[in-house]
């Protein structure tokens, strides 16, 4: 029973992890700026996305990620919805941050977790002027070296796709967890190939965590003919699956890009 408690706490805490300022109302003031910029500035394509989660080859749940833009703001939310026997799981996220010169920029992380065991409550908020982090409820001044190039548990994954789109391969990124501490990931694109999905079959890249002297492993799959969309989370230790995520519908709300030569059936 103990086990089975551990294993839907790993896999919600790290669903959440990888579901992973100076934007438009700058651009309004400064008529200078060009078409080019405004495009920079809002680079990503829109979107609604559902998943399944399984463990064992059995569906134990689902997830649902969005990402939308409004109020010169990009907003990512995350929600999952986990059932094995008698234990459940649920919980909320929301990241709102901007972007400037293809980097983000997070101005406030909410998440809210409830079933069984302890609810959660964690909030992070980000002073970019002051450089002051700001943690809980009672938003309290968090006593740490600011960074400039912090992320957030949820929107960091946005970064990772500029990244790919600027061709790179290797990644580090230093993410805020929900205490306010930082910590540094590291991610290594290991090959392409194709993948068949709930959605349907694409063409993905895995992506390993790179972790030393570590029992865990954990690979994410990302299609570049959907905007490097993640597709599909595997997460193991001592390679037993802990659990298996995939992409089961996607719905574009307003579609930046596309990339050709490669194909999805849905």
């Amino acid at each position: 029973m103990r086990m089975i408690l551990q294993w839907r706490f790993k896999a919600s805490l790290f669903l959440s992890a990888l579901f992973f300022y100076s934007t438009t109302t700058l651009a309004q003031s400064d008529p200078s700026l060009s078409d080019s910029s405004l495009e920079t500035i809002q680079a990503f394509s829109t979107f609604n996305a559902e998943y399944l989660i399984y463990r064992g080859g059995k569906s134990h749940g689902t997830a649902k990620r969005y990402l939308h833009f409004k109020d010169s703001q990009y907003e990512m939310g995350y929600s999952s919805d986990i059932s094995w026997l008698v234990f459940s799981d649920k919980r909320s996220e929301v990241s709102k941050f901007t972007l400037e010169q293809g980097r983000l920029k997070p101005l406030h992380y909410l998440m809210k977790r409830s079933g069984t065991g302890s609810s959660r409550h964690y909030e992070l908020r980000l002073d970019w002027q002051n450089k002051q982090l700001f943690t809980g409820k009672k938003q309290q001044l968090k006593t740490i070296d600011w960074q400039d190039n912090w992320l957030d548990p949820l929107s960091f994954h946005q970064q990772l796709v500029l990244d790919l789109q600027a061709g790179k391969t290797a990644f580090t990124y230093d993410v805020l967890n929900r205490d306010g501490n930082s910590k540094t990931y590291h991610y290594q694109v290991v090959m392409e190939e194709p993948l068949a999905l709930p959605f349907g079959t694409v063409r993905a890249l895995r992506i390993a965590r790179v972790e030393e002297n570590s029992d865990k492993q954990v690979l994410a799959w990302v299609a570049p003919s959907l905007d490097y969309m993640l597709v599909r989370l595997w997460r193991g230790e001592d390679n037993v699956e802990q659990f298996d995520v995939q992409l089961y519908k996607l719905e574009w709300l307003n579609r930046q890009s596309q990339t050709d030569g490669l194909s999805e059936t849905k």
